[in-house]
């Protein structure tokens, strides 16, 4: 999909929430039928050997998906 169109198919307001929801896959959300991956599952456990930070791997995760929304916010048309 074009993911530069996703604020223009919603009013004008980019769907951060929706987006992370979808990033993240652990909701139940599934975009297209569920075939992209589950990234907060991915991120959490290639982030399980990170420590110091609170929150931990879950907290690693939940940034990665955070910046790939911000990433994806920053480039609507």
């Amino acid at each position: 999909p074009d993911l530069t169109s996703l604020s223009a198919n919603n009013d004008g307001k980019f769907p951060m929430l929706d987006v992370i929801h979808v990033i993240d896959g652990r909701t139940g959300v599934r975009a297209h039928g569920g075939p992209m991956p589950v990234w907060g599952l991915i991120f959490k456990k290639n982030a399980a050997e990170e420590t110091g930070l609170y929150g931990g791997a879950e907290a690693v995760s939940r940034g990665r998906i955070l910046s790939i929304a911000y990433y994806l916010e920053s480039i609507q048309k």
